[in-house]
């Protein structure tokens, strides 16, 4: 379910979530999980489709009412039922729930617990393959989307905890759609060149492949990895997974 605000929530969200949770009931249940996501807008939608973007406020207020019915889903169906997107905790700048919170991640293609588990992922990961100190110094700038900046803190440290190894996050957002707060898959060669051309990226850019057309080395404005890579005068290595990105950094 996407939430925009003053349009489909407070008790029009009561509302929904509840009627839902009538077809988790049975022997054979026809609704298992539901998301709640934020609405994403970005500057090139109509002027006058009178949506409005999610604030901090309404935020916190939607993370409060979804946490009391979970509450009551629980007590009902044994299970939280109805599940809150990432993006509600970024937005509203809370911390994420705990790993236990997500049961068996029944909504994680929809965002509902995929950071907590990326970051434990990378944690695990990181404790078989970093090095103690690697022979010669290395400085990278890991480029992020700016929604999952206090989040990564910890993966940046444990990171840096490696001699000789410095990683620097470049935590953007995305002037191209207009987004104060933007996902790491969002942004485009146009962004990354506009916020990082007067910065020292060290000896180069680890950038997620996620932003990045499928089995391509384009931006979803369709510039080329190349051209940014020239603009901004500085090698950029593309990593597809954890431990991609952790051997690119030994």
């Amino acid at each position: 379910m996407v939430v925009c605000p003053g349009i489909n929530d407070g008790v029009h969200l009561e509302r929904t979530l509840k009627d839902l949770s009538e077809f988790h009931l049975g022997e054979i249940p026809t609704i298992l999980s539901a998301a709640v996501v934020p609405v994403g807008l970005t500057k090139f939608r109509p002027t006058k489709d009178e949506l409005i973007p999610v604030s901090q406020e309404k935020a916190k207020e939607v993370i409060k009412q979804v946490k009391g019915l979970q509450q009551e889903f629980y007590q009902k169906f044994n299970s939280h039922f109805a599940w809150l997107a990432d993006e509600w905790f970024l937005i509203a700048q809370e911390e994420l729930p705990p790993e236990s919170h997500y049961e068996d991640y029944p909504q994680i293609g929809n965002g509902v617990g995929s950071i907590r588990r990326f970051i434990r992922e990378f944690q695990d990961t990181a404790k078989q393959l970093l090095p103690e100190t690697i022979d010669q110094p290395k400085t990278l700038t890991w480029v992020v989307g700016n929604a999952v900046e206090n989040a990564f803190q910890p993966l940046v440290k444990q990171l840096n905890e490696v001699d000789n190894l410095t990683i620097k996050l470049a935590a953007l957002n995305s002037d191209y759609w207009g987004q104060e707060i933007t996902v790491t898959g969002l942004l485009t060669g146009q962004d990354i060149i506009s916020k990082l051309k007067d910065r020292d990226l060290g000896d180069g850019i680890l950038l997620p492949s996620l932003m990045l057309k499928q089995h391509d080395t384009v931006f979803l404005d369709d510039m080329r990895v190349e051209e940014v890579s020239k603009t901004l005068n500085t090698s950029i290595i593309i990593v597809d997974s954890i431990s991609d990105l952790l051997k690119n950094c030994y």
